[in-house]
């Protein structure tokens, strides 16, 4: 993690930008260049030639291309420390507030980028809706297009206003079976990821193959998951970079997902109170993250005019304040641009959590007495159908672990004769006979599944587990060292399960999570870490209540939120479930709790009893 002040700008060029102009020849970087040669000519031939001798470096190169081309920008801090970055990797990811000036810098980014080498580059500028993409950074890219080719009119690129496109080829430059057409693989294209109310992304272009392809993308958080995906396939490209762009808002939507720490959200990194930057998991890229109370309008006394309008100043924070409260999301997302503490703070999981405790880890066992049990999570119509077991024992330390095995998406195929659930019990009968796993040891969630019980009794045996993971939580306690006060006796006694959670679900979820916390976790999949990383949890009514999965109008549940079903957490949380059932047991299920709970209680009932033996005691004879 570092800060950038860089309160100068651009550093000067210094010798290097010397130009020696003779009667035949420019001498520039220790070159000889044509007289007619252009000095931006020269720029951005070095830009593409970095192997070319007297080269400096790419964001030497791409800043004096840039300061020819547009001498107007304004080379503040926050822009002269978001260009570096996405210069010079792979990946860059611009989180800041509203008004950072995020789109001007990805615009100047895309079009450098083209115009050094526009044979051979496809440019794509996403959003999210047709109406957004032209109103910001479509025309943000047109604008400065425009601006460069007024200065320097030999620049590539033909406007296709109605195609939301500049291409490298005229109408007049390409002829395909007689007819006059454009290549769509080299130039700047606009693409809408919403059409028709349906995330469609960048599927379009999911298939080009070009040598150097760029992605820039805004509204980074109001993409959906499929949206990684996508930029992870374009990565395929010989020379792929990409920008994204947007205000924070959630740890787990695509933003906060490329923009992630590469030790996980950490609380170093979640509301920073001046602009800075790290570097980031996805794709081995950086975030730059532009802190609106760190405003370059800051640096100059406050009795000065705004110097630069276009970025936040006190004058806008005090407009947002006048409507949101300072600890609402709209504040943080349009003021103060950073992702808040307290998102991490109500999540089932966190990585650092998972990492701290071992979770990810093999196990290494005692010796090989391990119980092994199995859980299905019957998913069909939309979701998928998730199979698989885990094995506890004793570890080399001697404590009870629970370790995974690798989650399977059973197949349930549309077109076969067989039901559903006959499918799954066939497909669950042979892995568990594969693994020795006995059917009094195998689980399955019944929550609306009615059928699966009677499948697996008519095909395999009637010995396995039918569990509810809908309805009211159980009665039995939530751990051993968790104390209510019982109000009909007025002793105290453990706190069960359904005085502690508001639905059963949430029993399961939480229970996964102390198990993590006490260190007793080993082989969690990545994928449901990051299921169980996104779920959010709440009080209600004073209980532990999980997210829903899905949501209701006004309120996105999970599957809105993430794109998916939490299918793989799901049976994550039915193998700890099956087993508990089966003999394993979470050693400290309430760590939130203070370890003198227990400790307390005794010493009180210890004092009332001395108090009544003394008042039982003989006083006078």
């Amino acid at each position: 993690m570092g800060n950038e002040s860089l309160k100068s700008g651009f550093a000067s060029s210094g010798f290097l930008d010397t130009v020696a102009l003779m009667s035949e020849k420019i001498v520039k970087y220790g070159q000889d260049w044509p007289a007619d040669r252009d000095l931006l000519e020269i720029e951005l031939y070095m830009c593409k030639h970095p192997e070319t001798p007297g080269f400096v470096s790419r964001i030497h190169h791409y800043t004096e291309a840039c300061r020819l081309i547009w001498p107007e920008l304004d080379e503040h801090r926050w822009f002269t420390v978001g260009f570096k970055k996405a210069v010079e990797n792979k990946t860059c990811v611009l989180m800041g507030c509203a008004s950072s000036g995020k789109t001007m810098t990805g615009s100047v980014f895309a079009l450098l980028s083209y115009f050094i080498s526009p044979d051979d580059t496809c440019v794509l500028v996403s959003s999210t809706q047709m109406k957004s993409l032209k109103q910001r950074i479509w025309s943000e890219i047109t604008m400065l297009w425009e601006r460069a080719l007024d200065r320097y009119e030999w620049l590539p690129g033909h406007l296709l206003d109605s195609a939301v496109a500049i291409t490298t080829d005229g109408i007049d430059d390409i002829e395909y079976e007689g007819r006059r057409a454009r290549s769509m693989r080299k130039g700047i294209f606009g693409v809408a990821c919403v059409q028709g109310g349906k995330f469609v992304g960048l599927s379009r272009y999911m298939g080009i193959k070009q040598t150097n392809m760029i992605l820039v993308a805004d509204e980074g958080s109001a993409m959906t998951d499929a949206f990684l995906s996508s930029v992870a396939n374009l990565n395929a490209n010989e020379n792929f970079r990409c920008v994204i762009m947007g205000n924070p808002n959630d740890l787990f939507d695509p933003l906060g997902k490329a923009a992630e720490p590469l030790g996980g959200w950490t609380e170093e990194f979640l509301e920073p109170k001046k602009t800075t930057w790290w570097k980031t998991r996805f794709l081995g890229g950086v975030c730059v993250n532009l802190v609106g109370k760190d405003s370059p309008n800051f640096d100059f006394p406050e009795d000065e005019p705004t110097r630069y309008r276009y970025l936040i100043s006190k004058e806008k924070i005090a407009d947002v304040l006048s409507f949101f409260p300072e600890d609402s999301v709209e504040f943080y997302s349009m003021c103060l641009g950073v992702m808040r503490v307290g998102i991490v703070a109500k999540r089932i999981l966190s990585r650092e959590m998972c990492e701290r405790f071992n979770a990810l880890e093999p196990a290494t066992w005692f010796d090989g007495n391990v119980t092994r049990v199995y859980f299905v999570d019957a998913g069909y119509g939309g979701d998928r159908c998730v199979g698989g077991y885990g094995e506890f024992g004793k570890d080399a330390s001697g404590n009870q672990v629970l370790n995974f095995g690798r989650p399977k998406i059973i197949p349930v195929r549309v077109n076969s004769s067989l039901e559903p659930e006959e499918q799954i019990s066939e497909y669950v009968k042979i892995d568990c006979e594969a693994e020795n796993i006995p059917p009094e040891n195998m689980g399955h969630d019944s929550t609306g599944r009615g059928g699966l019980g009677t499948a697996l009794a008519r095909e395999w045996s009637a010995s396995t587990n039918p569990i509810e993971a809908g309805g009211s939580p159980s009665d039995r306690p939530v751990s051993l060292d968790l104390f209510v006060d019982d109000e009909k006796t007025g002793q105290k006694r453990l706190k069960r399960c359904d005085e502690h959670y508001d639905r059963k679900v949430s029993e399961f979820a939480f229970a996964l999570r102390y198990a993590v916390e006490s260190s007793q976790i080993r082989s969690l999949p990545v994928e449901a870490m990051e299921e169980l990383v996104a779920r959010k949890w709440d009080r209600v009514k004073e209980r532990y209540s999980v997210e829903p999965k899905t949501g209701k109008p006004g309120r996105p549940g999970f599957k809105e939120r993430f794109g998916r079903s939490p299918d793989i957490a799901d049976w994550a949380c039915g193998i700890v479930e099956m087993a508990r059932r089966k003999g394993f047991n979470i050693s400290k299920l309430a760590k939130e709790q203070k370890s003198t709970n227990r400790t307390n209680w005794i010493q009180n009932e210890s004092k009332k009893y001395s108090q009544m033996l003394a008042g039982k005691m003989l006083k006078a004879a």
